[in-house]
């Protein structure tokens, strides 16, 4: 992972350990669905990062793969968590699409420096309620390879990934840090928050 900006996805194990308390359910999702789902976001994104399209090019790209193939809503308001119970309902319309311009961006610029890795499905196996955990492994030219492990739900009624953990570093728990961390900074105020995110 030496390719990646490990700053960005540092936590502590105990806000990884608050994950788990996400609420899902994934009764019918089956180890083919996940697998399948894994299988089109890795080759989307390997399509995205050799395509030679330009940064802002590349971002619209990814913004499209956060929206298809990820449960926004349920990352969305986990990361914020209980804030979003005080936000009015204007302020909730309006932080779901600002989160996810701001993750599909954040993240993307990570997937850029993959240009040229190969993305392999190792295994899919049941992680309970947070779903299907589909684990694969990034090798790249430049570094060792390394684990990238998805999180699969159907809770939004069809099969989406929840998470993203990176050698062993979870994108909810880090996410929810983060926003938790702009929020204070900005004394509690959504509205100032949701400009923050949709200008990054």
């Amino acid at each position: 992972m030496r390719s990646i900006n490990k700053r960005e996805f540092l936590i502590t194990s105990a806000a990884a350990a608050g994950v788990a308390m996400l609420p899902v359910s994934a009764a019918a999702l089956t180890e083919r669905q996940s697998v399948d789902l894994i299988q089109r976001v890795t080759a989307d994104i390997q399509r995205i990062i050799n395509s030679g399209k330009s940064e802002g090019q590349m971002m619209a790209d990814f913004e499209g793969l956060f929206r298809n193939y990820g449960d926004v809503t349920t990352i969305a308001r986990y990361c914020l968590g209980a804030p979003w119970r005080a936000a009015t309902s204007g302020q909730q319309r309006t932080y779901i699409p600002a989160f996810q311009h701001y993750l599909s961006r954040k993240y993307g610029r990570q997937f850029r420096s993959f240009a040229g890795a190969q993305i392999q499905i190792v295994r899919a196996r049941d992680a309970g309620n947070l779903g299907m955990l589909v684990e694969t492994v990034v090798s790249t030219s430049n570094s060792s390879p390394f684990a990238m492990e998805w999180n699969v739900s159907d809770r939004s009624g069809k099969p989406k990934f929840i998470n993203l953990i990176i050698e062993g570093i979870s994108l909810l728990a880090t996410e929810r840090a983060e926003i938790g961390a702009m929020l204070e900074s900005y004394r509690g105020n959504m509205d100032q928050l949701n400009a923050r995110l949709a200008s990054t």
